[in-house]
């Protein structure tokens, strides 16, 4: 149950199905991007694949009626229309066109009546609306401002899709339930549902009825993780350097090669990332050693070319020596750049004072070190605010709790207007008035089993100062297998299995507001020590703490402040 090789499997579908013979692919942006994280543009191009052209920047350019055209768009009525163009006037051979998701009869039927050149053989529905980040992660890569605290726009429209393509490219029929507090994550549960039961015939195995389950999440329950500084290789360049569409920029590194200005940083297509992605930062730097040894050795194999069998060797290894020398090159200059930021911005630092501060119960300590930090001025003034805001959500009802003082430092060191609006748009946001969790174990248990959790929470599996902090997710997760999540907390939409206790082997977990690689993690670490049951998480995107924040403060423009007054 994979959602990258579900999208790899209609690529290829796509490719073979079609007449032997040079080809094209026409798409959109959003389906460039779900096809250029899981494959790479020569895999592709290896399969008689001749050219990549978007659909919304074509022209009237040569007719090239040699060639056969792959379209792969989603459903909406902007690509429905371009197509119809296209065809009206079209420039090439043949036509085999493949949409990401259900299409209307009244769309297909708009392009039948376009295809006056009858050039079209095909018109399928394939169910790959999504971006496939690694086996068990999917983003609908949706933009920030899409999400509010209530659907808007075709925010809602654009979720459902995405999320049952997913459902329907697994052949994964679900139950469902959802965060009750919720009023999003009802809605989209109960308009999946409905999908589910018009779409119906898409299903054509029932095997997966009765052991999957969807559940769905709010990020509002969950404040803290997208805040935190993370530490494997994975979420560090996304934290640091920024991933988009499986690429990053280096071009801000001083003295980079023109060649790493921008590298794929993919687990599909990168086999050392994809070992090392859950590594954290003390490991992977060893691994890195460990890579450039490796790479030494065969260098000094290949200067040694002394008879026609070195020759001979040195050709056939050359390829892959070429690759080997391209992923050394390359994650020497991202760890280096990772390696130097977290020293220039005194991360570790920062980072043991988030951790203490979210997984720790000593309030003056805690306050104290969080003052020293934020009147630093070599702390960086987006860290001085997040640790007010991680301060803020801790001891938001601390009696002895300083917010005070706290905002009077960060006026001090003259901090933007924009992040003390956002101090108070994250409380209202995501503040204990808006959770239905115990986001930090601060209410009475009710027992002793969970008195004795609570207070041997955080110590378990810790592999440093730095990594005490454990998602809500984990937590969730571990109720939900054991037969504990409540039904009043997460009710079922629709009616409940006939065995609510059963274990569901298969769950798939989507967060409203989007999902963290903190989170990915957690998930990956759950499938690998649970072997029965497998788990996909989803989100509206993924998230660094920046764009968390830029989400906060999209969700609450216009609303009135009222949880902290500053």
């Amino acid at each position: 149950m994979s959602v990258v090789q579900a999208v790899k499997n209609y690529v290829s579908k796509m490719i073979t199905e079609s007449e032997p013979g040079y080809k094209i692919m026409l798409m959109d942006k959003e389906t460039t991007s779900f096809v250029s994280v899981v494959l790479g543009m020569s895999e592709v191009m290896r399969q008689e694949v001749y050219m990549f052209e978007r659909l919304d920047q074509t022209s009237s350019g040569e007719n090239m009626s040699y060639l056969k055209c792959l379209v792969y768009v989603r459903p909406t009525k902007e690509n429905i229309d371009l197509l119809a163009r296209e065809l009206q006037k079209p420039r090439y051979g043949t036509y085999y066109i493949y949409f990401s998701n259900v299409v209307s009869k009244s769309d297909v039927k708009l392009l039948a009546e376009a295809d006056e050149h009858e050039v079209v053989r095909e018109v399928q529905e394939l169910y790959a609306d999504y971006q496939a980040l690694s086996p068990h992660l999917f983003s609908l890569h949706m933009p920030i401002h899409c999400l509010g605290l209530k659907w808007g726009g075709g925010a809602l429209q654009r979720t459902v899709q995405g999320l049952a393509a997913v459902l329907f490219g697994l052949q994964l029929l679900p139950s469902i339930r959802y965060q009750n507090n919720s009023e999003m994550a009802r809605t989209l549960a109960e308009n999946i549902r409905q999908t589910i039961l018009t779409e119906s015939s898409l299903y054509n195995s029932t095997e997966a009825e009765g052991n999957t389950l969807l559940l769905i999440l709010d990020r509002r329950d969950d404040p803290v993780t997208p805040l935190l500084q993370q530490w494997t290789y994975e979420a560090m360049v996304h934290e640091l350097l920024g991933v988009n569409n499986g690429r990053v920029s280096l071009a801000h590194v001083s003295g980079v090669a023109d060649d790493l200005k921008e590298v794929v940083m993919s687990p599909t297509q990168d086999e050392f990332y994809s070992r090392s992605m859950y590594l954290n930062y003390g490991e992977i730097g060893q691994t890195i050693k460990d890579l450039m040894e490796e790479y030494q050795k065969r260098l000094s194999k290949q200067q040694k070319v002394e008879s026609i069998s070195d020759m001979k060797n040195f050709v056939e290894s050359y390829p892959q020596f070429k690759k080997m020398s391209g992923t050394v090159s390359k994650h020497v200059t991202v760890v280096g750049e990772l390696s130097r930021l977290v020293g220039t911005h005194g991360l570790l630092g920062i980072s043991e004072c988030q951790q203490e501060l979210v997984c720790g119960s000593d309030h003056s300590t805690n306050l104290q070190r969080i003052f020293q930090l934020v009147t630093d001025p070599r702390v960086r003034e987006v860290d001085a605010v997040i640790l007010v805001m991680l301060y803020a959500l801790r001891h938001e009802c601390n009696p002895s709790n300083d917010m005070r003082g706290l905002v009077s430092a960060l006026k001090k060191r003259n901090v933007t207007d924009r992040y003390l609006k956002l101090l108070s748009s994250l409380m209202d946001f995501g503040g204990a008035k808006s959770r239905q969790s115990d986001l930090f174990g601060t209410q009475v248990p009710q027992n002793v089993s969970t008195i004795r959790k609570r207070l041997f929470k955080g110590l378990k599996g810790v592999d440093n100062v730095y990594t005490q902090h454990k998602p809500l997710l984990l937590e969730t997760l571990m109720e939900l297998v054991k037969g504990r999540l409540r039904e009043g907390a997460f009710p079922f939409c629709g009616n409940p299995p006939s065995s609510t206790t059963a274990r569901p082997k298969n769950i798939v977990v989507f967060i409203v507001g989007g999902a963290t690689y903190e989170e990915s993690l957690t998930v990956h670490q759950f499938n690998t020590n649970n072997p029965g049951m497998h788990v996909i998480l989803g989100g509206s995107t993924i998230h660094s703490a920046s764009s968390f924040l830029d989400s906060v403060e999209s969700a609450m423009d216009g609303i009135p402040r009222k949880a902290l007054r500053i």
